[in-house]
């Protein structure tokens, strides 16, 4: 018998018989923490209510005069309808016995009671008390717990939208950086792009200094500050020498040009003023307008180049600038697609994925096309591979060889899924004929771009969660590139968040790169999920994440992709 467990009860004891109330209690208080007594089940039912919190259990009579035991249990129970009960009588009525039970009680001792028999009854009814104190303690941690995570989420979710506007932000100018347009780009829906260039920059940097030349950009900045807002037209800071401002509007050819005009107009009219050290510095500008919106960034540029190749002060973009090497390139690549397709030029090359011991635990699989002795590199045509309906093909081809790999060696193995792909359900479908063709779900990750594009939250979960079911596991890929939408972690919850390479490869010059990496990294932990650092490209830089406990590394630092595992 466990004595410990009876130390901590309070037994509320209910008997009429005065004298037998005496003995039990002689006889059992040495054992249990206190006893309380009542007379009747009316006088029980008055002292529960005075000795609430303090009275873990109950052992009564059941024939008593005023209130029988019975009686004083159901409305105790509409108080605690947990409450250990352990009922003591001579009376043996069939009718009685039938609604203790059915008060689900912890024991019943037929008068005249015996003492060891009893205690073996109220150690039951403290084994069902101690559970529920624990329950309530668990219960009690996981408020606490949960409220220290919401405490903390919103903290890191606050600190993360300041480093995300930090990170959105030029620093010179206050201006919206290239990220923020491309972010804004994507969103909008007939945009017009403006580039505006200053010419022969460097030119002042080379004469005056990086210091004077970053106070030209202020100036210039300012001068476009002055009246850009006012016509409508957001401002961004998108290169060393290059500023870009972009409205949604219907392209009007008159009225962009009277804008063009007026902003050359303005910057152009008259000299700096460099007060500090007191020069004159003249600035021109160069423009390039586009209003193509699946090319919009491009195409701009293009118009920029054109005038700055012949000496005009902008361009407005047109097709005709474009559309033949465009779409000679386009037949180039659909050519070799083809073919890689048709000829089992289509390889995966192996990316090793290590911990912090510098052991590889898991390759990333990264499509090449081979050509003769060329190696094509994804971002030469996964985009064509898009436009021309490959692409669907290309990432089937993958997960038949990564799958076959993984077999073969039994290792695990990422494969990179687009949202397309996620919510094509021909593709999900041939995932599942693979997985029955190749018993490897238990070495698969999945890592999934994180994208602005997702319209179907539902189709994305229910793919995740069907892949789970057959044992995959999944990753957010390239989290913080743009979007980083910290939503998806709460909807997807990953097991794994691949954070960008773009910003790990800057962590050891970059103290904003670092803080939103270990921001990254501490809230993915929070929530539970294992870190992923791409481009590891240094000691430096792997040192600095392993002190910041990210989980595991990738990148040239380790190992090049490798055809041959």
């Amino acid at each position: 018998m466990n004595f410990e467990l009876l130390k901590n009860i309070t037994i509320l004891y209910v008997e009429d018989e005065h004298s037998l109330q005496e003995d039990i209690c002689q006889n059992i208080s040495p054992f249990v923490k206190e006893i309380i007594t009542a007379k009747d089940g009316l006088d029980g039912l008055e002292v529960y209510k005075n000795n609430i919190e303090k009275i873990d259990m109950i052992l009564t009579d059941i024939l008593m005069p005023r209130m029988n035991g019975i009686e004083m249990v159901d409305e105790i129970r509409k108080i605690n309808s947990s409450i250990p009960v352990v009922y003591s009588t001579a009376f043996s009525d069939n009718e009685y016995l039938k609604k203790t039970i059915e008060q689900s009680i912890s024991g019943y001792i037929v008068k005249p009671i015996d003492i060891e028999l009893l205690l073996k009854s109220i150690e039951k009814a403290s084994v069902l008390v101690e559970n529920e104190r624990l329950r309530n303690t668990l219960a009690d941690l996981n408020k606490n717990l949960e409220k220290k995570i919401q405490h903390k989420n919103k903290e890191l979710i606050l600190q993360n939208e300041k480093l995300y506007d930090q990170l959105h932000t030029d620093n010179l100018t206050s201006l919206k950086n290239r990220r923020s347009l491309l972010r804004d780009m994507k969103r909008a829906k007939d945009p017009l792009l403006m580039l505006i260039d200053i010419d022969s920059f460097k030119n002042i940097n080379d004469l005056y200094g990086e210091h004077v030349g970053d106070l030209v950009i202020e100036s210039v900045a300012n001068i476009l500050k002055s009246f850009v807002p006012e016509l409508g037209f957001a401002l961004y800071r998108i290169g060393a020498d290059q500023f870009a401002i972009m409205k949604e509007m219907e392209f009007d050819e008159k009225a962009c040009k009277d804008i063009v005009e007026n902003i050359i107009l303005k910057v152009n009219s008259k000299p700096l003023e460099i007060i500090f050290y007191d020069i004159l510095i003249r600035v021109d500008v160069t423009i390039g307008v586009s209003a193509e919106n699946l090319n919009l960034l491009e195409s701009a540029d293009m118009a920029l180049k054109k005038a700055k190749s012949e000496r005009l002060k902008y361009v407005i973009y047109n097709e005709k600038y474009s559309l033949d090497s465009e779409y000679k390139n386009d037949i180039k690549w659909t050519k070799i697609i083809e073919n890689a397709i048709k000829n089992d030029g289509v390889h995966l090359f192996y990316q090793p994925i290590l911990n912090k011991d510098k052991k590889i635990i898991k390759y990333e699989a990264l499509i090449r096309i081979i050509e003769g002795n060329k190696i094509y590199s994804p971002f030469l045509f996964l985009d064509i591979a898009k436009k021309v309906k490959f692409y669907p093909e290309l990432t089937k081809i993958v997960i038949k060889k990564a799958f076959a790999k993984a077999a073969e060696l039994q290792t695990r193995i990422n494969i990179n899924l687009s949202i397309e792909d996620v919510v094509d359900l021909s593709l999900v479908d041939f995932l599942k004929e693979q997985f029955v063709k190749n018993d490897v779900s238990r070495f698969i990750t999945f890592e999934l771009l994180e994208s602005e594009s997702i319209k179907d939250y539902k189709k994305v979960i229910a793919f995740i969660n069907s892949m789970r079911d057959i044992g995959c596991k999944i990753a957010i890929d390239d989290f913080g590139s743009g979007y980083s939408n910290f939503a998806y972690l709460l909807k997807f919850k990953p097991e794994y968040l691949k954070i960008d390479g773009s910003i790990v490869k800057n962590i050891d010059k970059d103290e904003n790169s670092f803080l939103i990496v270990k921001t990254i990294n501490s809230f993915a932990h929070s929530l539970g999920m294992k870190t992923v650092a791409e481009f590891v490209h240094s000691k430096e830089v792997f040192e600095i994440l392993k002190s910041i406990d990210v989980d595991h590394y990738q990148g040239f630092y380790f190992a090049e992709p490798q055809r041959d595992i």
